[in-house]
Order: structure tokens, then sequence, then C-alpha cells
């Protein structure tokens, strides 16, 4: 063993973060939410394996916090794949550099994941979710549409929180009816169409953005000010019409029921694939799956004999 590799061999994990970092972040352009995950999990292997010492990271100890994950803290299986697959990315990159000799986890299998239909409301919840939304006691009117505005803008259109967040006013043109999604999941661009339902809703909110003077480069902004929402304002917006309609739903239910609706309204699979930014059809036929209306109606025209 030479000495550059027994030196890195024996530092510690926190020693490496930002390496690790500016590596994930430059080179394989990795988010800063998935860097900060990564982090998380190595923090809490290092507490509980009472180690920050690489050299002492063997497979041994990461078995056995991922084991007492799932037997003390009753993880689910997706929280165990998770924490494996950061867990890969980190090592794989230390072992690249040649602080270790093999990747530690290579020899943990992980659990097959849960196939659970999405959540999602039904299409007279989603009615009700709308009407709550408008007619809730909001304390401006640019705060009443603009909410309305976000919530149809997830129920017509299936954009993911942090879509619907980085919309800027060039991103969303109402003449030719379509909102061009800059840097989705997987850093693919893509244009959504805006369905005939929304145009209205988006273009009042517009309207009364205009007479408060509000000239943000976002689409969606904040009342008091021209800055960008963030996640939590989205949230507490949904918490609030969930509580005065009793329909419980998050942005990403709604986000489900744009694709359960559009999966029961017979739309094409490939077409919706591509509206929803998904990489794989086997994820978006999970819509068709939860559409049971959609499928008994075909099945009773099929003439078998």
């Amino acid at each position: 063993m030479n000495f550059v590799y027994f030196m890195y061999f024996s530092m510690k994990i926190i020693d490496l973060q930002d390496r690790f970092k500016h590596y994930a972040l430059y080179e394989r352009g990795i988010t800063a939410k998935a860097v900060k995950s990564v982090s998380a999990s190595l923090r809490m292997l290092c507490d509980h394996s009472g180690t920050e010492e690489l050299r002492d990271l063997d497979a041994d100890l990461i078995r056995d916090f991922l084991h007492y994950g799932r037997e003390v803290k009753l993880w689910k299986p997706k929280t165990f794949h998770n924490h494996w697959q950061n867990f890969k990315t980190f090592f794989n990159w230390c072992l690249k550099n040649q602080l270790i000799r093999k990747n530690p986890v290579a020899g943990i299998e992980k659990p097959k994941l849960e196939k659970a239909l999405p959540r999602f409301i039904s299409r007279e919840d989603a009615q009700k979710v709308l009407y709550y939304a408008e007619w809730h006691s909001w304390r401006y009117s640019l705060e009443k549409y603009r909410n309305l505005a976000i919530i149809a803008t997830f129920i017509f259109t299936g954009l993911r929180l942090q879509e619907l967040l980085n919309l800027k006013i060039e991103n969303v043109n109402l003449n030719s009816r379509d909102i061009i999604v800059k840097m989705g999941k997987g850093k693919k661009d893509r244009i959504v169409p805006i369905h005939s339902r929304l145009v209205p809703i988006l273009n009042r909110y517009l309207e009364e953005k205009r007479k408060a003077g509000k000239m943000s480069m976002w689409f969606f902004s904040g009342i008091k000010s021209d800055k960008k929402l963030y996640p939590k304002d989205v949230q507490r917006i949904c918490r609030k019409v969930s509580t005065a309609s009793g329909v419980y739903f998050t942005p990403h239910c709604l986000r489900h029921t744009f694709g359960r609706l559009m999966a029961e309204a017979d739309f094409g699979l490939y077409k919706l694939k591509e509206v929803m930014g998904h990489e794989q059809l086997t994820t978006t036929q999970r819509y068709l799956s939860a559409s049971i209306p959609s499928i008994k109606k075909s099945f009773a025209q099929v003439d078998i004999l």
C-alpha cells in the first residue's frame, strides 16, 4: 500500500464531504437536494456506528445500520433503498479516487420496493378543492387568484412542486397555450399544454398581478414582494384549502390526480409520459392501473366471442 493511499484511507468522512460535494454538483450534475441526502445518510451511519473513520465503515457496519433501521426504526423498504443508494454513490466516488479498495455496499442487497398505487383524489374532490381555493377567505384579492392558479395548475398540468416554483413569466404562453418546463426532473426541458379550463384562471391571476404592480420574473411570486415562492409557501396554501374543503391532499397528490384523470379519459400513455416528464413508461402505467372505471368501460366494449 503506497503512502497516498494509506493517508486517504485513514481520513474521516467529514474531511471528504466538500470534495464529494464538488464532484457531485459540478461533475456528476447531482442536485443539491440529493447531495444533502447523501450527507444526511452518512451522518446517520457515523452516529449509529460510533466512528467517522472511512476505513472503519465496512459492509458489516453498514448492514447493521440498515437492518437496525428496518427492525427498530420500522423503515419502509423505500427508506432502506434510499440510504443504500446514497451509500453506493458516496463509496463509488471513494473507490474511483482510490480511497478504498472496494465498495462496502456492493455485497448488500436492497429490498424490493412496494408497488403502491399513487395517491390521488377523485374528480368530485378535485372540483371541490378548486371551489374552496377560490372562495376561501384570503386576505388579498391577488392572494386569492394566485392561490387558485397554483392549485389549478397542479390539477390541470401535473407539474411537480419544484417545476411550478421555477416557472418564469416567459415560460407560460397563454396565446399558444403551453408551458415550457425548464430543467425538470432529470434536467430535461419539456412542453406542457395548458388546458382550456386553466386558461381563464391564469389570465385572471396575471390581470390581478398587473393591477397590483407586481412585475416579478417569477410566474408565481409573493403577495408583498416579487420574490420566488418556497415549497413551504405552497404547502401552507394546500393545507389551508385542504382544511377548508375537508379533502386531504398535497401538491404531489394533485400531480397524481392529473395523471389518473388523464388516464381515465383514455389519454395515450406515451403522450401522458411526455407531458408528465417521466423517464420510464412503467411509471406512467401506474395511472392506467389506478383508472379502474376506464378499464371496465373498455373491457365491456370488447367483443370476445
